[in-house]
């Protein structure tokens, strides 16, 4: 079971291009059932020259996985992504990121970070802060790169503190973390906040189950129904 779709054939994240393999329903099944305590998770963050998928850069990316509320990552990674030309990206943004353009230019290539990205993502439930930012730059990057349409399940964690705290918007990272007692450090440092996403979904767990949601399936149902409601 991977999460994507492209032409014809099945995906290999090792090959220049990635292709495309279906999920077995029974397995899709399986991981909306399952406890949250026991599922597999891929916790992402990227930092962007803005945000528009279209025109804005990728200039980082981070990822870590963990199973269920354990304390720490049992696989992490972090990468720079090189681009010869940045003269596009607002000062503002060096300045939010911390990051330099001599710093960018030693970077790594962006098929080859989605890549080994993608690869820790198979078979886990995706997590992510404000994750439709995330998605719309990676399903870019991924139609553009291998002609592939990603098609992961994925957990907002803004959503659901929406949700659980009865907050009017979508809150952000900040602000979660000052609900739930999460120390911010590093803030837009993509390996930072892929951190703190975590503990933060790491809570947000056990707040899911102290109201009777067991299930991912149970969290984004109840989160969907409050948000459309």
């Amino acid at each position: 079971m991977k999460w994507f779709r492209g032409p014809n054939h099945a995906v290999d994240l090792h090959s220049q291009r990635p292709e495309d393999e279906q999920m077995p329903t029974s397995s899709v099944q399986k991981i909306w059932d399952a406890p949250l305590s026991m599922i597999d998770y891929f916790v992402i963050d990227i930092e962007t020259s803005g945000f528009s998928a279209e025109t804005d850069l990728i200039l980082s990316i981070a990822a870590g996985c963990l199973t269920g509320t354990e304390p720490h990552f049992s696989e992490f990674m972090y990468q720079l992504i090189r681009h010869d030309n940045l003269t596009s990206v607002p000062e503002t943004i060096w300045n939010l990121t911390g990051l330099s353009p001599d710093q960018l230019k030693s970077g790594h290539d962006l098929g080859e970070v989605l890549r080994a990205a993608l690869s820790l993502a198979v078979n886990r439930v995706w997590i992510a802060h404000h994750a439709g930012h995330e998605m719309s730059f990676l399903q870019r990057q991924a139609r553009q790169l291998w002609k592939l349409k990603l098609r992961p399940i994925v957990i907002d964690t803004a959503v659901v503190a929406q949700a659980l705290g009865r907050i009017p918007r979508v809150p952000t990272l900040d602000e979660v973390c000052q609900w739930l007692n999460v120390d911010i450090e590093g803030r837009h440092q993509a390996d930072a906040d892929v951190r703190m996403t975590a503990e933060v979904w790491r809570k947000e767990i056990q707040l899911c189950e102290q109201i009777g949601l067991r299930t991912v399936s149970d969290v984004i149902d109840w989160t969907s129904s409050r948000a459309m409601g």
